[in-house]
């Protein structure tokens, strides 16, 4: 690939950072075991560089306290910064100032491994992979190997006001086994209660990725070309934001203070988003008990379609040529990649949820959440966690979904569809000639 198009690639991962809105017999673990170092040596500071001390800090602080062979030093900076910062280091060939490890969001994950070969150390060597929900998995394995750590969750779940829909005439068992048509019916049913659907932003392509990967389908192919005018789970996809935006029964906003708002202020009755949206929710305490979880509808028509799916996550890489790469690696095999404790806690403390397998059935994630009517919601939320569709994101999900937003304008005013994708392929193509 050519440097301009290795750079691009980088620079469009950092901008869609910008626009964004989890004990085992595992190899990870008996690896670390077995390479543990003695406890009379000084441990190895390990430098970390992440975003969100309240999340991924919280995350490194607690698995720092299960290794006392490692010091852990957390750097916190914004999740664009911290892209840029990483992309600014490796681009420069210079290996002084790495730091150990490093946190990269899975829609990013594969740009860099691509841009950077023998930047990031194998981890198949100290994990088990399958002890991680395969989609996750593909997330961070390119050009046949296992690369950082699989973490946080974004399965996506239906949360819904189970008082407005009881006014509407539903009950919660009817929210069980949605169609996207059937959810899009009881829309206008909350309309004519005095309430919205859901928030409705033609812009956000979070809802568009949730729609695509229930399907087992995503914006590029395996070859990582442009999948926009063959592809029926996104031309579906079309469809409902077309109704969606023409219709009455959902609430127009425009970025994040208003959708939030939306939620907080009693507008919505539902919100389709990925798990982490429990902690936006729950901002609204005067809400606590009527809110309730269900699968996200299923999209009509789509072959492969299910109710599962996932929208956001990322995972956490060593730098192979940072000062502790081996030291780094089986500090995470033994905590992130092997420890059921670790994720009991991270569930406990601070509402973390990761996809490692084994630690789905932690005492924490069984708690009724009493916000949720007593549901235990990450219970359930861990449980569909290995039934979501794998897809591979490719290293141009950013120049895709920016191709598709350039021309979303002008299919939701009624242009052709098909034209419209036509336009936006050559586009993609433009944006990523090698």
């Amino acid at each position: 690939m050519k440097k301009k198009a290795v750079s691009m690639v980088l620079t469009a991962a950092v901008a869609a950072a910008l626009l964004a809105g989890c004990g085992s017999t595992s190899q990870g673990a008996a690896a670390a075991a077995d390479s543990a170092q003695s406890t009379e040596e000084e441990p190895a500071e390990l430098t970390v560089w992440s975003w969100d001390a309240s999340f991924n800090g919280a995350a490194f602080e607690e698995a720092d306290k299960l290794d006392d062979s490692v010091k852990v030093n957390f750097v916190e900076m914004g999740k664009a910064d911290c892209l840029e910062k990483l992309h600014t280091v490796l681009s420069s060939g210079v290996t002084e100032g790495l730091p150990d490890i490093v946190t990269i969001s899975d829609l990013n994950a594969q740009g860099y491994l691509m841009a950077y070969p023998g930047a990031f150390l194998p981890m198949d060597d100290y994990l088990n992979y399958d002890d991680f929900a395969p989609y996750k998995k593909a997330y961070v394995s390119y050009d046949g190997a296992g690369y950082g750590v699989p973490f946080d969750t974004g399965v996506a779940g239906l949360f819904y006001r189970s008082d407005y829909i009881e006014e509407a005439g539903y009950t919660d068992e009817d929210m069980q086994e949605l169609s996207w048509d059937e959810y899009e019916e009881l829309g206008k049913k909350l309309r004519e209660k005095g309430h919205y659907l859901q928030t409705f932003n033609p812009n956000d392509v979070a809802n568009m990725q949730i729609l695509l990967q229930s399907a087992g389908a995503w914006f590029t192919d395996d070859a990582g070309k442009a999948d926009f005018v063959n592809n029926a789970a996104l031309k579906e996809a079309y469809r409902l934001f077309r109704e969606f935006n023409d219709g009455d029964f959902v609430k127009k906003v425009s970025d994040w203070n208003e959708f939030a708002g939306a939620i907080n202020g009693g507008d919505v009755a539902c919100v389709i988003r990925g798990s982490w949206i429990t902690s936006t929710i729950k901002g609204g305490t005067d809400q606590s008990g009527l809110w309730k979880l269900a699968p996200i509808p299923t999209l009509d028509g789509v072959e492969g379609a299910v109710n599962r799916s996932n929208q956001g996550g990322s995972s956490i890489y060593v730098l192979a040529n940072g000062a502790h790469p081996e030291e780094a690696a089986r500090f995470l095999a033994k905590t992130f990649g092997g420890s059921t404790e670790l994720y009991n806690v991270l569930a406990e403390k601070a509402n973390i949820m990761g996809t490692y397998l084994p630690a789905s059935d932690v005492e924490a994630y069984s708690a009724a959440d009493e916000f949720f009517g007593g549901q235990q919601i990450n219970a359930t939320l861990a449980g569909w966690i290995a039934e979501i569709p794998s897809i591979n994101p490719g290293a141009y999900s950013a120049e895709a979904q920016a191709a598709l937003l350039a021309v979303t304008p002008n299919i939701l005013a009624g242009s052709d569809l098909d034209a419209e994708l036509e336009a936006a392929e050559a586009q993609f193509n433009a944006a990523v000639q090698e």
